[in-house]
């Protein structure tokens, strides 16, 4: 495939890791992906690295765009992310960098706008939804009438800094008690710590998420009651996100939801409490209003893709196209 130039690349920045995947710019066909996690090299390094490597897997083929979805506030007009209080770089010229580095026009998206673009693209059923996004960070896209919205600061989504709980403990935001501080993958592990500093009895033998999740499906009771924890705080933040925006699905994707069903069943379970106890949320709520992506779906690096495409079809960034709204 070295004469293979309609390739388009996806990346996807998260807190702890980057993945990407390489396809077929005509077909669509996946030829290429990686994940690899984050280190100390300079951000635009690492996402021209993984670049570089998906096109050395597709044996010399050429981008013609590359999409990358990064956290925080996202300028798709320069490529430039800022507030990113999940990454090293809080503030980077991502876009323009990896484009000098690769040679190859570089568009770049908020991580879960990325991919509720690529679910619509997968021909969702609904055309209005909340994507939510529960990994490092927790963030969510919000979809109207087939159009994302962005909000008057470019923030619109950022339910992870929310109030979950007062005087809660400390966010990389610089508050205190944001839903991110209990319900993300470092909240998960800081439970999991004190629950082992308190010598409580427990077959955990390591902290992180992806462990709590494995106990918690064992029949740990430590892990259990950790994972109920998070689902009532993540069942709070689906029944805002309906509330506010009237949607009639909330799909979840991110690290944590990897976890499967450990993850989903203490959010359906206070969701159903919650509808038990209001008609109104009862009314609100559709019968299933939850799913998770598929635990080998990356929607951020696929969203990336549709990025890459929209803004190789246009010429210009995606928050110029119609398939966005600044509303």
């Amino acid at each position: 495939m070295s004469d293979r130039d309609g390739i388009l690349l996806g990346i996807d920045v998260g807190g702890t890791k980057i993945a990407g995947v390489a396809v077929d710019a005509d077909t669509g066909d996946l030829l290429a992906e990686r994940r690899r996690p984050l280190d100390e090299a300079p951000l635009e390094r690492q996402v021209a690295g993984l670049a570089g490597d998906l096109l050395a897997a597709t044996d010399g083929g050429r981008a013609a765009a590359i999409g990358i979805a990064v956290p925080g506030l996202v300028d798709s007009d320069t490529g430039v992310m800022r507030l990113a209080v999940n990454v090293k770089e809080g503030e980077l010229a991502i876009g323009p960098l990896v484009q000098q580095a690769m040679g190859a026009p570089c568009f770049v998206e908020h991580d879960a706008r990325a991919a509720a673009l690529w679910l619509l693209d997968e021909g969702h059923p609904s055309d209005s939804l909340a994507y939510l996004s529960v990994g490092t960070g927790i963030a969510a896209a919000v979809v109207l009438a087939g159009r994302l919205v962005r909000g008057v600061t470019g923030l619109a989504g950022e339910i992870g800094h929310t109030q979950a709980v007062e005087e809660g403990p400390a966010c990389p935001c610089g508050l205190h008690g944001c839903l991110e501080a209990v319900a993300a993958g470092p909240a998960v592990a800081r439970m999991a710590e004190a629950a082992l500093g308190r010598g409580e009895a427990t077959e955990l033998t390591a902290t992180d998420a992806e462990a709590v999740y494995r106990a918690a499906a064992a029949g740990d009771a430590v892990a259990l009651a950790i994972a109920d924890q998070v689902g009532i705080h993540l069942a709070r933040a689906v029944r805002a996100l309906v509330l506010s925006y009237g949607v009639d699905r909330v799909v979840i994707g991110g690290g944590l939801s990897r976890a499967g069903e450990p993850f989903l069943r203490p959010i359906l379970a206070e969701l159903e409490r919650e509808q038990a106890a209001s008609p109104l949320i009862s009314h609100a709520l559709t019968p299933n209003p939850v799913e998770l992506l598929p635990r080998e779906s990356d929607a951020g690096a696929w969203g990336a893709v549709v990025v890459a495409r929209a803004g190789l079809r246009d010429g210009v960034s995606v928050a110029r196209t119609g398939e966005v709204a600044n509303e």
